[in-house]
């Protein structure tokens, strides 16, 4: 009995391993839109979507993604103490998380419109990025609620795990494998990059001029990039999982090889594909096609020339590609809606945050090595078809990836992930805080609040970010301010006060409404420029006057361009304190130095200190000159006595 249940156990898993190698060879890039024909959907992510009971609801597209999100957290491989119920749980899920190295350093701290991270975390740009994307919605348009997030940088889609936990919600920039994968998706920082209340709002306007001012545009598909291959692994394989973004588009160059006429994608900025003789992929087997691009060293689909952003605009469609590190996301579809062309998206299982709002044939044209051609020839025969693509892709940049909404996307996920983990029972109200960093020791946690700058340069502005360790638990509790402001006017008091008590906090540009934020940001610019100002004065003043140590080395380094130093060191009246323990050599020196009469005595004794160090100089050359003159006079003295001897023997 006990033979016949393990016989059926192992045919079981036999089977079930049959069907999943089946699943992922279909999801190959090469087999197209075939991959999920059965399900009446020529492209793959709605197919996945109607397959989880996702609605699309053309009228309120963000009711489609709030779906998606929900769906994503309700997923069943979350652990129950990483979806707490009640505050006690929610407050012990935090602490876990900020005791736990490996997921403190993917930590996402925001409290009272402040963001807050880990030293670890800031080492990925990507990462960086992220924090200035979530900074500039705030500046825009308003603080998001208190909320903490564990956040992954990688495209590929992964949770992060803790034994005690179990898989934790995560949020992702992709989904490489599907909406089946585990995280909620979030947008990629490269919307201006990261900048999205400003560069991102300047891009797009810049990219709907250059739509308007096109006449005529060519009726090819245009895309440029690179084609790379990878490294081995530790164990000398090929990583044949990571090989589908450049899989596909070896594939699009293969189009162009084969129809000039209608395709112009080529590689520009790298094009090394794999060796398929030495590194060969089962499922993704290079064609005729491919092969002799690569013996020909790829002269056909290879130009040199650069493009902007702008020049998409000259082309009738504009196709995306999976990218060529993962296989997984490509930044090059963010700016794709705005330049008044059809969109076309390479089909394939990943997904990204605005996918439950698209539909092929509404908002893109989904297209594959196979259908590609067909597609193309069908929107240039039928012109109305083409007019709907492209009032498509202008509505997903009106609605979806223009600042506003992803404005609005960011505070579904904030909302969501505060309700499904009852974060509003502990970061709401002071003393709930307070109570998750009872007993811990803020100094070895590396936590770092991120502060943003709003500048100009003089094309466009930027955003320039700066730093600080969180070291007092204490401190850390008492500075920020949990409860929101009902007078917004009484909240940027509160910042402007920080900043005159404390120079290293840099200028938050967080606002409470839209409705006043220009004057607002107006007002802190001035008083940044104010603070620019000081800097200057202070340094030209130590040209002239006795300045500590600290302030000329802050003036050494401002001179030289760092545009980060934020704190003019300050002289301060050390008369009455104690220096044991707290000062430093500088610091003494500096309060020493301040009174006007000791430095005139100290000059005094330096002129009295030249006078003696000259005429011990003088003693020592007058007594060597007497010994000098005494010894000539005695040589001389025997050459005359020598001289007589010799006299007086020739007489």
């Amino acid at each position: 009995m006990g033979m016949r249940a393990l016989v059926v156990l192992l045919a079981a898993v036999a089977k079930a391993n049959r069907k999943t190698h089946e699943r992922i060879r279909k999801g190959s890039p090469g087999s197209g839109a075939q991959v999920d024909a059965v399900d009446g959907s020529p492209w793959q992510p709605s197919a996945q979507q109607l397959r989880r009971g996702v609605p699309r609801d053309d009228g309120d597209w963000f009711a489609a993604m709030a779906g998606e999100l929900r769906k994503s957290l309700n997923d069943t491989r979350f652990g129950k103490r990483a979806m707490p119920q009640d505050a006690m749980k929610a407050r012990n899920l935090l602490r876990h998380i900020l005791m736990r190295e490996k997921l403190r350093d993917g930590l996402i701290l925001v409290l009272g419109g402040r963001l807050y991270s880990t030293h670890q975390y800031l080492h990925a740009d990507k990462a960086k990025k992220h924090l200035l994307l979530l900074a500039a919605i705030q500046r825009r348009f308003g603080r998001l609620p208190n909320v903490f997030m564990i956040h992954e940088t990688s495209s590929a889609g992964i949770c992060y795990y803790d034994k005690r936990l179990q898989m934790i919600p995560t949020t992702v920039i992709a989904k490489r494998g599907g909406y089946g994968d585990c995280g909620v998706l979030v947008p990629n920082p490269y919307f201006g990059r990261g900048d999205v209340g400003t560069s991102w709002a300047a891009t797009i306007a810049e990219l709907q001029d250059a739509a308007k001012a096109v006449k005529e545009r060519i009726p090819r598909v245009f895309w440029r990039g690179a084609v790379d291959n990878h490294d081995l692994s530790p164990s000398g394989r090929y990583p044949c999982d990571r090989e589908w973004g450049n899989y596909a588009r070896l594939e699009s160059l293969a189009l162009t090889r084969e129809h000039p006429e209608l395709f112009d994608s080529k590689c520009n900025t790298l094009c090394a594909p794999r060796d398929a003789a030495a590194h060969p992929c089962d499922d993704l087997p290079y064609d005729a096609s491919m092969t002799a691009m690569i013996k020909n060293n790829m002269s056909r689909v290879r130009d040199d020339v650069m493009y902007g952003e702008r020049d998409y605009a000259n082309y009738k469609y504009v196709l995306n590609l999976p990218g060529k590190t993962d296989g997984s996301y490509s930044r090059n579809l963010n700016h794709l809606w705005a330049v008044g062309s059809a969109v076309l998206l390479w089909d394939g299982p990943v997904v990204e945050w605005l996918y439950p709002a698209l539909k092929h044939g509404e908002t893109h044209a989904s297209v594959s090595r196979s259908s590609a051609k067909s597609v193309v020839d069908d929107l240039e025969s039928h012109p109305m078809k083409y007019k709907k693509l492209v009032e498509g892709a202008q509505r997903v940049q009106r609605e979806l990836v223009s600042p506003e909404g992803l404005d609005r996307y960011m505070r579904i996920v904030v909302n969501e992930l505060r309700k499904a983990q009852s974060q509003h029972l502990i970061l709401d109200a002071p003393e709930d805080v307070a109570s998750v960093f009872e007993g811990l020791d803020c100094s070895k946690l590396g936590l770092m609040e991120t502060f943003v700058i709003h500048e100009h340069s003089q094309q466009r502005r930027y955003v320039e970010v700066g730093h600080r360790k969180v070291t007092d638990c204490q401190k850390f509790v008492n500075v920020t301010r949990w409860s929101q402001s009902v007078n917004d006017k009484d909240w940027l008091e509160e910042i402007k006060r920080d900043l005159k008590n404390d120079r290293d906090l840099r200028y938050n540009l967080t606002h409470s409404s839209a409705g006043d934020a220009k004057d607002r940001l107006l007002d802190l610019e001035a008083e940044h420029a104010a603070h620019r100002m000081k800097i200057r004065e202070v340094c030209t003043a130590c040209a002239k006057k006795h300045c500590s140590v600290k302030t000329l080395e802050f003036c050494r380094k401002a001179s030289r361009g760092y545009d980060r130093i934020t704190r003019i060191p300050q002289h301060h009246n050390h008369d009455g304190r104690r220096l044991q323990g707290r000062g430093t050599y500088a610091v003494a020196r500096a309060a020493v130095f301040r009174n006007k009469w000791f430095r005139l005595f100290t000059m005094f004794l330096d002129v009295l200190g030249l006078v003696v160090a000259g005429i011990g100089v003088g003693g020592l050359l007058y007594v060597f000159w007497g010994f000098h003159r005494t010894f000539d006079d005695t040589a001389s003295g025997r050459r005359k006595r020598a001289n007589s001897i010799d006299s007086i023997n020739c007489i």
